[in-house]
């Protein structure tokens, strides 16, 4: 690289100060930029008092600070806007409120060239205005001595305030006299200013005003009701609670598993007119007060807290999203033993009236909404079966532990067996299992084989070796081929057709997987379940079931 271009990298400097921004790149983009110049510091060998003064003027962090080629010192830090006889130091810094030094009382404004141009500004635009004599700023304080006191408009000039003089003042213009016609009165008193800025003056936080008025669209009971939800705190998070789930059908999705608002109303008048006196349950002896509620008996104990449709909104909640009894109990505004009440009876009360409604359907009805793939490749099957798995805390019992591990997932397990309609809908579900019981032993004792009929075909995978439970009832298993031994080799392989087969088969059958997983959107069943949780077990995964088929169909095509 030869010395011109040298020149032309390096034709640019940037100032050293702490704080500043001041660079020569700057020049085409701010315009606050065009009018700074940059001074380079004083030599060791001419000058080495002066420069040593300037490097302590910086006040760098870095002790043994030399400043570079590139760096200087602009001409915002001089007061003359440049080194002179007068003024040879940069004195104009942040840490010192760009402060001249060398004044004793006051401050002094560096007169450099941007401030010379906006002070020329202003002259020239009040001179095309003269003031009259009420724009003029007027000062009375019978204490005040007028003669010991400096006020100037000019930027450029030192502002003092001799001790005696720093009392309070009234400052009234022109413009102020106006706004007084429009405005109440506002008296804001002054101050005694600080002793690092005696020219500061700082309005009283506190200040008297008149003529306010407010107007609101409250009626008198929305107040009593905004006093009395506010002295219950309980009742008003409750009840933000319980409007935000019910806000829209998408908030009712997301916090309980019903599709829509319509369907949650729904469900909950079914329920209360199926049970209109509901009791928390509290073990068997709570089931034998039959006069419960009865005409002549009302509930014994407290009143309840919570009305019956936030008890259902809790249960839902607590099902699908697993959230904890304490913190449901801090939402809804009860103890956490209540939770578990309300959850238990809940639960029960959905399981005896709803679980009724997953029925097997009829074939007319099957055939109605069955998808066209399935019309086309098995146009006979009326369900599909799978086995599916819940993870649950390891018993204490070794017998309890043999029962519910599942050598497949290699953990403790419930497990049930499940059948859904060509649609994806649940048309069975068994009761809960240990993980260690198998898929053909679940099928013959769970009551399957019971909604049989001759001329169904059930579809499966191969680890359900069933064919000759369902040939006993004249219906036909569908399951993918098994591998055969070769006849030219060793070992046993599919043949071609069998392999079309199996893929035909695995694509119709993957849809009772989509279900499963449906169904284990809700956390109470697809996080490892507390053993606490076990007699209630069975009433969840069928209240689920019933919840999913709410739901759109699975397969549409």
């Amino acid at each position: 690289m030869n010395k011109q271009q040298q020149k032309k990298v390096t034709k640019w400097y940037h100032c050293a100060a702490e704080g500043c921004t001041s660079d020569d790149r700057k020049r085409a983009k701010y315009p606050y930029m065009q009018n700074v110049r940059f001074h380079s510091f004083p030599t060791e060998k001419k000058n080495p008092k002066q420069r040593e003064k300037w490097l302590k003027l910086l006040r760098r962090d870095d002790a043994y600070f030399v400043p570079t080629f590139k760096q200087r010192v602009c001409s915002l830090h001089f007061v003359d806007g440049e080194p002179t006889s007068e003024h040879p130091y940069p004195e104009l810094f942040s840490y010192n409120n760009f402060k001249n030094m060398t004044t004793p009382y006051g401050t002094s404004i560096p007169a450099s060239d941007t401030v010379k141009k906006l002070s020329s500004a202003r002259s020239r635009s009040s001179a095309t205005s003269m003031p009259t004599e009420d724009e003029c700023v007027h000062v009375t304080d019978e204490n005040v001595n007028l003669s010991s006191t400096i006020i100037s408009l000019d930027p450029t000039c030192i502002v003092r305030y001799p001790p005696s003089a720093i009392k309070e003042v009234t400052v009234q213009t022109a413009h102020e006299k106006t706004r007084q016609c429009l405005l109440s009165e506002v008296i804001l008193p002054t101050p005694t200013p600080t002793i690092d800025h005696a020219y500061s003056v700082r309005i009283s936080d506190s200040y008297e005003s008149k003529d306010q008025a407010c107007q609101t669209i409250l009626t008198g009971d929305d107040i009593d009701r905004l006093i009395s939800l506010e002295k219950n705190r309980d009742v008003l998070l409750r009840e933000a609670v319980v409007d935000i789930v019910t806000k829209n059908d998408e908030s009712v999705k997301k916090y309980t598993g019903v599709p829509c608002k319509s369907q949650l109303i729904g469900i909950f008048e079914v329920l209360d007119e199926a049970e209109p006196k509901v009791k928390y349950w509290s073990g068997k002896q709570s089931t034998e007060d039959v006069n419960y509620q009865s005409v002549d008996r009302c509930k014994s104990g407290p009143p309840r807290k919570l009305s019956k449709f936030n008890e259902y909104i809790l249960t839902l909640m607590k099902l699908r999203l697993a959230i904890l009894s304490f913190v449901l109990g801090d939402l809804f505004g009860v103890s956490e033993s209540r939770v578990s009440q309300i959850f238990t009876t809940w639960i029960n009360l959905m399981h005896m009236v709803l679980t009724p409604c997953i029925k097997w359907p009829s074939r007319r009805n099957i055939k109605k909404y069955m998808p066209r793939s399935f019309q086309t490749s098995f146009p006979k099957t009326t369900g599909i079966i799978d086995c599916t798995e819940m993870f649950i805390q390891k018993p204490k019992s070794p017998t309890a532990q043999s029962r519910t591990y599942s050598s497949y997932k290699s953990h403790n397990t419930f497990k049930c067996l499940v059948c859904i309609t060509p649609s994806g809908a649940f048309s069975f579900i068994s009761d809960l299992w240990g993980g260690n019981t198998s898929d053909r032993y679940i099928t013959e004792h769970s009551g399957f084989l019971d909604s049989i009929r001759p001329g169904d075909e059930i579809m499966a995978d191969r680890g359900f070796t069933i064919r000759d439970l369902l040939t006993d009832r004249r219906a036909t298993l569908v399951i993918p081929p098994f591998t055969k031994k070769c006849k030219w080799g060793k070992g046993k392989r599919l043949s071609a057709a069998d392999v079309v087969k199996t893929k035909s088969i695995a694509k119709h059958r993957i849809h009772v997987e989509r279900s499963i997983r449906r169904l284990k959107l809700f956390r109470m069943l697809s996080q490892v379940m507390d053993i606490k949780f076990k007699p209630l077990a069975n009433q969840m995964v069928k209240v689920s079931g019933f919840i999913c088929n709410l739901d759109k169909p699975l397969v549409t095509k």
